[in-house]
């Protein structure tokens, strides 16, 4: 499909010719046939991957030296699961390269050229609820938008649809952020702050990835270009309690709209309050549980009202909200029991969350997997002083390391056994809730090893679920 000519002009000047493609996934893809629709003609798809594809009329270097004999001039472009120091990009950038990704590239073209308006966000977790409650908010008020990055379309892609309008969400990972920023020349036309989202959203932001980055500084340094360019026209949404999210939503110059204890919208454990004290949003009124989830769609009502959506219309999307697969999702309730997959929970905050969220039932919970090493004292903590818990399944490379965290302070009021499979750890959560009350796959761990990713973990519990329960 041809690129609209109106973003030609710009998109040459900020990606100049060899382009290198660097990561041959979705997005390294997406990158190649949006530049081939522009009329790019040196276009190379790198990947270490031998048998990645490359498009019709796109070079390809795959294998073991992918990134070997780069130009000397040109662009890379990089997807995100790349870091951007690696040294072939270093010597790169010595002979005059440049190093972008889909994110600046997109939000110099629909930003700066088409006038459009992103709100971007982000956060350690919760990222993907608050989007999805966010465009949910701007359905119920008639504000036409589509939603990219980690969820959904691949960003260039959204800049060939006819249909276009003039908002875009995006869920951005610290993959992404980390070198959004705006070249040291700008195309002609563009400012600073058209390299950053209008309205960027900052959740909860804690410790993740290490496997990744280089420390916790790095991470939060990459989740902190969110805002960092924005200017005094633009808006910053953050919780104010929270270190990481302040530390994002306070690193530019746009208009700050703190949630929480004297902020627009102040979240508790069981209701959203205005600035003035007026209960806006009840707990019990929302169909995913967990005080959680009110802090969650504090962050998406925020953003929703400076986007043009109504209380009402903010109200109406957050009670409507059944939540995302794999997230404290509800699988089916049978003699009494309920049962409730959240395998997206790969860190112990996520996992303590979910137990506080049903803390109104006898809870049995399915803990463990692969070994990133992350500290379990305060999961082991929470757990223990969480007393509707009655069972606690232990799966993975991780369960010795959890058992030895749960029992060091002493005897536990819960029962502890470690599993060889889902399966094994399934069929005893059942057994130790028999009378009533919730299972609960809310790992606290990645799923490597037992499994290839999350949602095949989640999809596997899925399946355990409806063999008890029936179909739906």
């Amino acid at each position: 499909m041809r690129v609209p000519s109106e973003y030609l002009s710009v998109l040459r000047e900020l990606v100049p010719e060899p382009v290198e493609i660097v990561g041959g996934g979705v997005e390294g893809q997406s990158t190649a046939k949006f530049l081939l629709g522009a009329g790019y003609e040196r276009v190379t798809l790198r990947d270490r991957n031998p048998d990645v594809p490359a498009p019709d009329g796109c070079d390809r270097r795959c294998g073991a030296d992918y990134l070997a004999e780069l130009p000397s001039k040109g662009t890379v472009v990089r997807s995100a699961g790349v870091r951007p120091d690696q040294p072939a990009f270093q010597a790169f950038r010595g002979t005059g390269g440049r190093i972008l990704s889909q994110l600046p590239i997109f939000l110099a073209l629909f930003q700066g050229v088409r006038k459009g308006r992103v709100a971007g966000i982000t956060g350690t977790f919760g990222k993907g609820t608050v989007t999805t409650l966010l465009s949910d908010m701007l359905r119920h008020a008639g504000i036409d938008h589509l939603v990219g990055g980690n969820i959904g379309t691949p960003m260039l892609d959204l800049l060939l649809r006819p249909d276009l309008p003039e908002t875009v969400l995006l869920e951005l990972s610290s993959f992404q952020l980390c070198d959004l920023g705006a070249p040291s020349i700008l195309p002609a036309g563009l400012e600073r702050d058209d390299f950053c989202p209008r309205v960027g959203v900052a959740g909860r932001v804690t410790i993740e990835h290490l496997d990744w980055h280089v420390d916790q500084i790095e991470y939060w340094n990459a989740k902190a270009r969110l805002c960092e360019d924005q200017n005094d026209t633009d808006h910053a949404v953050f919780l104010s309690s929270d270190p990481g999210s302040v530390f994002v939503g306070m690193a530019g110059s746009g208009i700050p709209h703190g949630i929480g204890e004297g902020g627009e919208l102040v979240p508790d454990r069981e209701v959203v309050r205005d600035a003035q004290g007026n209960v806006v949003l009840r707990r019990e009124d929302m169909l995913v549980p967990g005080a959680f989830q009110l802090v969650n769609a504090s962050l998406a009502w925020a953003a929703a009202r400076i986007l043009g959506a109504s209380d009402e219309s903010c109200h109406a999307g957050a009670v409507g909200f059944a939540g995302l697969p794999h997230r404290l999702q509800f699988a089916g309730e049978q003699n009494g029991i309920r049962y409730y997959n959240d395998s997206y929970a790969t860190r112990p905050e996520a996992a303590l969350a979910a137990v506080e969220a049903l803390s109104d039932r006898p809870l049995a919970l399915i803990l463990g997997g692969s070994d990133k090493g992350i500290d379990f004292t305060e999961l082991a903590e929470g757990l223990r002083a969480a007393s509707n818990l009655k069972f606690v399944g232990l799966i993975g490379a991780t369960a010795e390391r959890l058992r030895a965290a749960l029992e060091q302070e002493g005897p536990l009021h819960f029962a502890l056994m470690d599993f060889p499979h889902l399966p094994q750890a399934f069929d005893a959560c059942r057994q130790a809730v028999a009378q009533g009350g919730s299972v609960l796959l809310s790992p606290a761990c990645a799923s490597f090893g037992l499994f290839k990713n999350y949602k095949e973990r989640g999809e596997a519990f899925l399946a355990l679920a409806k063999s008890v329960v029936g179909p739906a």
